[in-house]
């Protein structure tokens, strides 16, 4: 993301998001009262009293919440506008705003930017895309993952025929050109870098050797799943060929930090920490060594449950932790969000006396 400097002070900066990363990096570093230039559409008076119009104006917003919206290419912000054209009477009114890809956004916060949050806001990006494709003898699926996600594109069966059918054969050969076409073209049009191809029948070894064939510039991964369809998508997210390869994505690095703290949770829960004010006690301490957290706690309508979820994130980055921040489109959310939202993988034991203070009586 390109970022500008416009005073000597970093209060006010200038960012322009060229990707979905970058959008979801913003909705990660904006705070409650942070200033936003911009441009909104907006119901105003119009040309006599008793009529209105729809116009664009400028306003200064001072934010309230943020609230990242997965593959729509946009992210909204709500809060209360600052300034305004005075002919509008807007000043003080409640207002929502899209920042979208390619545009250009001023930011004001009151303390300054700090440099860590510039670095941050400068090393954000395209961390790369993968279709996943699961398929069988009855079906598959084609899902797309990113950064932020996991987000099915569509479920087909497979009508082959039965066994003794002499077309079956035929049918078969029709449909491995046709899904290894289509994992070509939606990794073409996704701007994918990876395509996994998984399945427990070796047609996913036939589709995947069409796959190379048409496109050999995509990086192909294979892997051995139970079944094809949607089923198999979910599994292949918790392959580990499947992790190494994509490992960098925060979606898939969740899922590998869950697996290791469900392993944990059995033989050494003293290393693990769930829900808000057990891991805001370890991220005090630096006790944090992986951190996974649901985004809609750093939105939270709760002012101490959003500033603590904020707290703790900054708390881990400071001294050195790892933190995931996921969306509910992650595979991991559910289980993570029956944690309170938040877990974590300690460095080391917090004394158990001071846990079960931070718990309700």
């Amino acid at each position: 993301m390109e970022v500008r400097l416009l005073d000597s002070k970093a209060r006010y900066i200038e960012v322009l998001p060229r990707s979905e990363e970058d959008l979801w990096t913003l909705a990660m570093t904006l705070r409650q009262g942070d200033l936003i230039r911009t441009v909104v559409t907006r119901d105003v008076s119009g040309r006599d009293a008793k009529s209105k119009e729809r116009r664009p104006i400028e306003v200064l917003l001072r934010v309230e919440n943020v609230e990242f919206q997965p593959f729509t290419g946009a992210l909204r912000i709500f809060g209360v506008i600052e300034e305004g054209p005075d002919r509008f009477g807007v000043k003080g009114k409640h207002q929502s705003a899209y920042i979208g890809l390619n545009q250009w956004v001023t930011l004001i916060r009151d303390g300054g930017w700090s440099q860590r949050i510039i670095e941050k806001l400068r090393a954000s990006g395209p961390r790369g895309k993968a279709i996943i494709l699961a398929v069988d003898y009855e079906s598959y699926a084609l899902a797309v993952l990113t950064p932020v996600g996991l987000r099915v594109l569509y479920e087909n069966p497979l009508s082959l025929g039965s066994k003794d059918d002499p077309r079956r054969e035929a049918n078969l050969e029709e449909a491995i050109d046709r899904i290894a076409n289509e994992l070509v073209e939606q990794a073409s049009k996704e701007s994918a870098n990876v395509v996994v191809v998984a399945g427990p029948t070796a047609v996913k070894d036939e589709v995947a050797s069409k796959v190379r064939l048409l496109a050999r510039g995509l990086r192909v991964v294979e892997d051995t799943v139970s079944s094809g369809g949607i089923e198999g998508v979910y599994e292949v997210m918790r392959r580990q060929s499947v992790l190494e390869a994509l490992n960098e994505m925060n979606s898939v690095r969740a899922e590998s930090i869950l697996d290791e703290f469900m392993k944990l949770v059995s033989t050494s829960p003293d290393l693990v920490a769930y829900t808000l004010p057990e891991v805001k006690l370890a991220a005090e301490l630096g006790a944090v060594r992986s951190l996974v957290i649901i985004d809609s706690l750093l939105y939270s309508i709760d002012d101490s449950e959003r500033e603590t979820a904020q707290n703790i994130i900054e708390s881990v980055e400071s001294r050195g932790g790892e933190v995931v921040v996921i969306t509910r489109e992650s595979p991991a959310s559910d289980t993570v969000a029956s944690m309170g939202g938040v877990i974590a993988i300690l460095r080391y034991k917090v004394p158990r006396e001071l846990r079960e203070a931070q718990r309700p009586p």
